[in-house]
């Protein structure tokens, strides 16, 4: 008990004392006034009852300063969040308690409960005993409610014969129930001993937050409905809080036979509006959970859309500047090249096998610098303000092609990579007992695509593997496919394969690091030509093929 109330208690029992006292004092002068009219003096009797008068006024100044000093009382105790009969917390603390309980809750992820308790038969003892002894009784029940809590918990006085009990930090739902269960053993144990209590028990409802609602206010309400329906069971009943209830059915029936008074329907009228406010409060904070959630949701999807946008914005940006050094790059591998074929023009290192060398070097050297005028128009076709998408397209050189002539030149040209690892080649067209398939492609071009499949697959592939090519029409259309029994392809590689930079990492340990650009420029030549071109793998381990298609010439 706090100090303030203390000091009250105190002024009120002083002020009691004096009131008696004068009353007693008051008491005797009246007795004194009776007999002195019987033998003194008009004047003298006058002089008594004003004096009598005077006493009368201060026992009344007396009861109003006590009455006033009651209220004091009162009033402190009001401030100091305490219940002046009970010493549970009152209405107002208990709220605030359910409030920070709940966001403590909502902060840690745990859930709690709210455990409305009505007193059965509690007016029969007001009705047949007196308010003394229904007061008593109170007390009695709010020393049994705080002895069945831990000390965590709140236990406080709702009104009347209503207590809440606050369980924070619950475990399991469960755990609410066997509490209620203690608290009902406890009352029945208490009542036995006590005469004054009768028939008393108590029926409970039970709500969870955030199961049943997710603010103190509906709550509350759910778990007053909770107790309606715990009240049908019969005295003593518990119940946890049911959102499709009904509430025509909240309300105890009455026995039949039993008349009902004036006041029943009335009642009953008002217990069922009760319970449709308690539903709609629960189905609105429902409703503004979700409209909540799917606020912050949104708000968050914001910022991940601008971040991502950012993000891609830069990304895109240092490619361009990477796009530019790898151009820069790869010009620099030409002047060895030049080197070695006047190199190999000095004598005695002259053979044979020194024109095909020199032919193959000044081939490659060609690709290379094609590539690198590509790279360098695409950067600047995507770097420049002009939308012409034109810009940002191939330069081809189409001319008749027979593709059978060109894969054969093609894998002429990947014998010495393939014989390096000690792989095979098998290559069986479909056309040797079909027309010749025709294309208007960019020879050089095409070269580059078969030439950078077929070394791909020879790199990926184990040594002493086989290495298939195929080629064959279909409506129009002619298909080459490349497939090996190599180190395969992810499901999430697969996706972004043909990206800029879109290596298998599993592959960076076979062959080493690489720029990541072969397979992009196979398709952008691809779709140059309108074609396609697509990758499969089974996965990890189980090998790859690739599968470009070309429009036939007419």
């Amino acid at each position: 008990m706090t100090a303030p109330v203390a000091k009250a208690e105190q002024e009120l029992t002083h002020i009691t004392e004096r009131v008696e006292a004068m009353r007693a004092v008051l008491v005797r002068l009246l007795q004194d006034v009776v007999r002195a009219e019987s033998f003194l003096e008009q004047n003298q009797s006058v002089q008594l009852l004003e004096a009598n008068e005077q006493l009368v006024l201060a026992s009344l100044g007396a009861q109003v300063a006590s009455e006033s000093a009651l209220q004091a009382l009162e009033e402190v105790a009001r401030a100091s969040g305490l219940d002046p009969l009970t010493q549970l917390a009152n209405r107002s603390l208990a709220f605030d308690r359910l409030k920070r309980a709940i966001a403590h809750a909502k902060r840690q992820g745990t859930q709690l409960a709210l455990l409305f308790v009505d007193l059965d038969k509690f007016k029969q003892i007001n009705d047949s005993k007196g308010h003394a002894v229904g007061d008593q009784v109170l007390q009695q029940v709010a020393h049994c409610l705080l002895s069945a809590v831990r000390e965590s918990d709140t236990v406080s006085r709702h009104g009347g014969d209503e207590f809440l009990i606050l369980l924070d930090d619950l475990p399991q739902v469960n755990d609410a129930l066997g509490v209620a269960e203690k608290l009902k053993d406890m009352l029945q144990l208490a009542r036995t001993a006590n005469d004054n209590w009768g028939e008393l028990s108590a029926s409970i409802g039970i709500s969870i937050y955030p199961r049943d609602a997710g603010t103190a206010d509906a709550l509350i309400a759910c778990a007053d409905l909770a107790m309606y329906m715990a009240k049908r069971q019969g005295p003593g009943g518990i119940s946890f809080f049911v959102d499709d209830a009904d509430p025509l059915e909240l309300s105890p029936a009455a026995p039949q036979g039993s008349a009902q008074g004036p006041a029943e329907p009335a009642m009953r009228a008002l217990q069922r509006h009760s319970a449709e406010l308690a539903r709609e409060l629960v189905k609105q904070e429902q409703r503004h959970l979700l409209l909540r959630e799917a606020n912050e949701q949104l708000v968050l999807a914001s910022l991940s859309a601008q971040d991502l946008q950012a993000a891609a914005a830069a990304a895109q940006e240092r490619n361009s500047e990477f796009m530019v050094g790898v151009a820069a790059e790869l010009n620099d591998p030409m002047s060895p090249i030049r080197i070695a074929m006047a190199a190999l023009g000095r004598p005695p290192d002259a053979t044979p096998l020194l024109p095909h060398a020199s032919n193959l070097m000044a081939l490659q050297a060609s690709l290379i610098r094609g590539f690198v005028s590509d790279l360098l128009q695409q950067e600047q076709a995507t770097s420049s303000t002009d939308t012409d998408a034109d810009k940002a397209r191939l330069l081809l050189m189409l001319e008749p092609l027979d593709l059978a002539a060109l894969l054969d030149h093609c894998a002429q040209e990947c014998q010495p990579l393939l014989a390096r690892r000690e792989q095979q080649l098998q290559f069986e067209p479909a056309i040797k007992t079909a027309p010749t398939l025709w294309v208007q492609g960019d020879a050089l071009r095409l070269t580059q695509v078969l030439s950078n499949l077929l070394s791909n697959a020879s790199r990926y592939s184990h040594r002493g593997g086989l290495i298939q090519l195929s080629l064959q029409g279909l409506d129009a259309r002619a298909v080459i496919t490349v497939t090996d029994a190599g180190i395969g392809i992810s499901p999430q590689a697969l996706q972004r394969i043909f990206e800029p930079f879109g290596r298998e990492f599993h592959a960076v340990g076979v062959y080493g690091e690489a720029l990541g650009l072969g397979l992009t420029a196979v398709r952008e030549i691809v779709e140059a030509h309108g074609g396609t071109v697509r990758a499969s793998s089974a996965g990890v381990g189980l090998g790859s093929q690739f599968m470009v298609t070309l429009p036939l010439s007419a």
